[in-house]
């Protein structure tokens, strides 16, 4: 379901890299949904042209899609300097860009797999961060917000297994929020954390499983991913939320997603 047009975010420029699928197009059209005009970025030319249309029926929304890869600086800096060109500044950063990598142990995964998904996860955070503090820091204002996932959590129930690079990735990822966080935590500039929890996309819907045990340990989680996944709309609902004005002066904060009780409720009556 998608929200309502709204205004919480007229006038403000918002950059969301890694946005033409899964979490990061829900995130992108959820803020143009409230009125921010919107640069949207991907490693392929493509599947920027092919997000175009998700875009086509929100009136008055302007949108610039550019290529970029996150794990080269020179790109992203090219991509804020885009931003900048065609909206004049850059008010909010989404470090959306993430790949999970591979399903299984540490010893069946390519080793260059396994460094892809930390380059594009924390190094695509890392430069992201980097260049929005550069526009950012002279005005005195703006938000970051970097995407978490599994590893950003400290509960000894959550089972990472064949999924070593992503976690470690996110836990990176939080521990480096939080130091960014108190470095410029009188800038003016809120940095956020977002755990969205587990969202079907095509990320998690289409796993690679490097043999036929870790398909086997995959066997189920369809079921799970159903049951438990966070609805599109929470999603979209706390990323304007976090981009609004409802965090202002607040940094160095981890936001989480579960599901309500009464969406699993619903899903249960519902036989899902």
């Amino acid at each position: 379901m998608p929200l309502r047009p709204s205004r919480r975010l007229k006038g403000k420029v918002a950059v969301v890299t890694g946005s033409t699928r899964g979490i990061g197009l829900l995130i992108a059209a959820a803020l143009a949904q409230a009125g921010a005009q919107i640069v949207i970025s991907s490693r392929s030319m493509e599947a920027v042209e092919a997000a175009y249309g998700r875009f086509a029926s929100i009136p008055g929304v302007a949108v610039l899609g550019v290529e970029c890869d996150v794990r080269d600086l020179a790109q992203v800096e090219r991509l804020a300097a885009r931003a900048v060109d065609r909206f004049g500044r850059v008010d909010i950063w989404f470090n959306n860009a993430g790949i999970s990598g591979p399903y299984g142990p540490v010893d069946k995964v390519p080793p260059d797999r396994w460094r892809a998904v930390i380059e594009t996860n924390v190094l695509g955070t890392y430069h992201g961060t980097y260049v929005a503090l550069r526009h950012m820091l002279p005005r005195g204002q703006g938000k970051i917000i970097n995407l978490l996932g599994a590893g950003d959590e400290d509960s000894r129930r959550t089972r990472f297994e064949h999924l070593s690079a992503y976690a470690a990735s996110k836990a990176a990822v939080r521990r480096f929020t939080l130091a960014v966080a108190a470095e410029y935590r009188d800038s003016g500039i809120s940095i956020l954390g977002f755990n969205p929890g587990l969202v079907k996309t095509a990320m998690t819907t289409s796993p690679e499983p490097v043999d036929e045990e870790a398909a086997r340990r995959l066997e189920g989680f369809a079921t799970v991913l159903e049951q438990f996944a966070t609805p599109p709309e929470e999603v979209a609902e706390m990323a304007v939320r976090l981009a609004s004005r409802a965090t202002d002066g607040v940094t160095g904060r981890i936001y989480r997603l579960r599901p309500s009780l009464m969406t699993l409720l619903r899903r249960r009556l519902a036989g899902r």
